[in-house]
């Protein structure tokens, strides 16, 4: 499965809003294998890239590490960050992504891409996407309130999930940071290995 797609704000500030979102993937399917691949340049919107791609994967990862403890409950599955986008760069469009992904992982059955319903009004724009419906799933995960009309385009397969709503925002904890906020109050908001992260390599702040 893959879980697409990871902006630069995603791997920072949001990111206690989708590990909810994997609480609640974790919680409604049977996948054992979840992967995350941060964006090297996605096709449908714009893109500043605030910090390097390195740092986007390291937090990403200390964000995964935090997971068991913040989920104690949930069963095991493999969480793995793959940073294939960024190694092929250019424009990460999710066809050649899939192509990717079901060449280096043992994959049984159909895998799915994850996605927030913000994207789904756009889905059927997507490269190739007549031959991306084929081989993936696609699992809608709720973002806004009043989004639960949405429904799937024609000729894919996968659902809307009936997932609660976690209101974050990254203008907020960007904010926090620039005027000095304590670690207690942004750890409220940030996994605080992240948190540590940010201060140590004195990201999002100018």
């Amino acid at each position: 499965i893959v879980f697409g797609d990871w902006s630069s704000d995603v791997c920072s500030s949001d990111l206690y809003g989708h590990l909810h979102l994997l609480h609640c993937l974790i919680a409604a399917t049977d996948y054992q294998r979840i992967l995350f691949i941060p964006v090297f340049l996605p096709p449908h919107k714009a893109f500043a890239r605030k910090v390097s791609d390195t740092d986007r994967l390291e937090m990403l990862k200390l964000a995964l590490q935090s997971y068991p403890e913040i989920y104690p409950k949930d069963r095991p599955v493999d969480l793995i960050v793959d940073d294939c986008e960024i190694q092929r760069q250019g424009v990460s469009y999710m066809f050649d992504t899939v192509q990717d992904v079901l060449k280096r992982y043992p994959v049984k059955g159909k895998p799915a891409v994850v996605v927030g319903d913000d994207l789904l009004p756009g889905l059927t724009t997507w490269h190739r996407f007549k031959e991306l419906c084929g081989i993936v799933d696609f699992l809608v995960f709720q973002r806004s309130p009043g989004s639960t009309a949405l429904s799937l385009p024609q000729g894919t397969t996968g659902r809307i999930m009936d997932n609660p709503l976690f209101v974050d925002s990254s203008t907020t904890i960007r904010t926090m940071l620039e005027s000095g906020e304590t670690e207690v109050e942004l750890a409220s908001l940030v996994p605080k290995s992240v948190v540590d992260y940010i201060r140590n390599h004195g990201l999002y702040i100018d």
